[in-house]
């Protein structure tokens, strides 16, 4: 039983009998693996030796030592190996941070954990890891870099006391039980779902056929049971530890910060790739502030507004989701103690220091490669002309052929012909690109080769997080948008035609390559 909490917190008992209830599925599956095996065994046994089976029966024996030796061999407890996600954070270097872990941990009269992890997730997890089974595990911490980049101290705080929520609950406890016995599951229905070459033979007769079948069936019947049953404890854990956040640190700013959460999330993947990108060019942009850039660039926010609206309107649920659906989360978190909120919330991520420095040890982990080629620091402000700019170039110096009498004003029949034009697209290295790849490699070629004439002309690139185009005065230009659309058929060539008359740029030649533009962070 836990400790008196700091904090009053209504008891919910019924959390203890769904707990029991994951424990029982936990213990049966053992069980069931166990029953199994024996029975692989002994009914075969029986078969060959009580009665004159003949080969049927000799065949089902062998076919069942096979599966039992599986069985058995899936449910042995493997010691839990845990690799670091990403940067340690020491108190001693990050007192800010600890001194709100330490708040939280006294709060809930909870032990605080010993290793807390800075990762590349919009995401806060807790778990015991190591050991055996849960015994000899150590508490563990993970806090996402881009989600202290997003959130205010009030909201990171809410969300810290979520976590410990799941630790007073005794949640993570119980979570090495549940992840083992889900481990053992898949390693059972893998074994015998993809059979090796001499059970595919044992089975061709029918006796054994049937016997792999019904011992298959049950697996994968009492595998389901117990998925949906722990993924229903694991959402009212959700529940539980949510209530817990919103008496220690009040529901305005749990609310508040979940749907912080569940915006970024959605942004978080196209951000990656364009930290990838810029990695793979040889420069490395400051990934905390990029991000917050990102997710506030026009287009970006707009397109992230209108799917947290319809995940509220619409909430997609499942049986084996481990979290509620945000909608309810809110709605159950609404009436509980709003708590007070500060006059001054300044972004989370100005609790841990020397984000830089984390910055390249995360990038070491997620990008080894990358990161030993000691790539060049970069401001977000010089990407266009440190990065676009040059591949621009290298890519349309390949294929200057293919562009050649093009310009804006017949830019609609290069789009008809980039099929054909994709005839003379390279496959990369270990690849073989359909027809649509090649014709979208076509694509991105016009698309710089116009970005390039624009460039070259006068236009300025704006190649910020989340945000791109090319602008003259109040202009605003992205060509590979129109090549796009022009493809897609949003925009037709008559329509093009008169705009790129109106804006001067219809004679621009796209076969025309310039010498390359030299951003002040390259100059010497």
């Amino acid at each position: 039983m836990n400790p008196t909490p700091a904090v009053a917190l209504p008891a919910r008992p019924a959390l203890a009998g769904w707990a029991a209830l994951a424990v029982a599925f936990v213990v049966g599956f053992y069980v069931l693996t166990t029953v199994l095996a024996a029975a692989c065994l002994y009914l075969p046994y029986l078969l060959l030796t009580q009665t004159n089976g003949g080969l049927q029966a000799l065949l089902l024996f062998l076919c069942g030592v096979i599966m039992s030796g599986t069985l058995l061999w899936s449910v042995v407890p493997r010691r839990d190996r845990f690799n670091a996600p990403g940067p340690r954070l020491e108190a001693s270097c990050h007192p800010r941070l600890f001194t709100e872990v330490s708040r939280l941990a006294t709060a809930l009269n909870e032990p605080l954990p010993q290793e807390v992890y800075l990762i590349p997730e919009i995401n806060a997890w807790v778990a015991e890891r190591g050991g055996l089974m849960g015994f000899g595990s150590h508490r563990v911490m993970g806090l996402g870099l881009p989600l202290l980049q997003i959130l205010t101290v009030s909201q990171f705080r809410a969300v810290l006391a979520h976590e410990f929520g799941h630790y007073y609950g005794g949640d993570t406890r119980l979570g090495p039980w549940v992840y083992k016995t889900r481990t053992a599951m898949v390693r059972a229905l893998v074994g015998l779902g993809q059979p090796s070459a001499l059970i595919s033979a044992l089975t061709r007769a029918a006796i054994p056929r049937l016997a792999y079948y019904l011992v298959t069936r049950t697996l994968v019947a009492y595998w389901n049971l117990f998925f949906r049953t722990t993924q229903l404890v694991s959402r009212r854990q959700e529940y539980r530890a949510d209530e817990i956040a919103c008496y220690i640190a009040g529901s305005h700013s749990l609310i508040e910060g979940l749907q912080s959460i569940h915006r970024g999330s959605a942004a978080l993947t196209a951000y990656w790739a364009e930290v990838g990108r810029i990695l793979g060019a040889g420069y490395r942009p400051p990934i905390a502030e990029g991000f917050a850039q990102f997710i506030a660039a026009d287009t970006i926010k707009h397109a992230l507004d209108s799917q947290l609206e319809k995940e509220l309107a619409e909430p997609h649920t499942s049986p084996y989701d481990s979290h509620p659906p945000l909608r309810d989360r809110l709605l159950a978190a609404g009436p509980l103690p709003s708590g007070k909120q500060p006059e001054n919330d300044p972004a989370a991520i100005s609790l841990i220091e020397d984000v830089t420095s984390l910055e390249i040890q995360m990038l070491e982990l997620l990008s080894p490669k990358a990161m030993a080629e000691s790539p060049k620091p970069a401001r977000w402000e010089n990407i266009s002309t440190d990065v676009y700019v040059p591949e621009w170039r290298s890519f349309v110096k390949q294929y200057a052929g293919l562009l050649a009498g093009l310009t804006p004003r017949s830019l609609p029949e290069g789009v008809k012909g980039m099929r054909q034009m994709g005839s003379h697209i390279r496959d990369p290295k270990g690849m073989l690109l359909t027809p649509e790849q090649r014709a979208g490699r076509v694509a991105n070629l016009l698309g710089a080769a116009f970005g390039l004439a624009l460039v070259d002309s006068g236009w300025e690139l704006h190649a910020q997080p989340g945000q791109f185009h090319l602008q003259r005065g109040a202009v605003q230009l992205d060509p590979f948008l129109v090549v796009r659309d022009l493809a897609r058929g949003t925009l037709t060539g008559e329509a093009w035609i008169e705009r790129s008359k109106a804006l001067g740029i219809e004679d621009l030649r796209l076969d025309t390559l310039s010498p390359p533009i030299v951003s002040e962070s390259t100059r010497a």
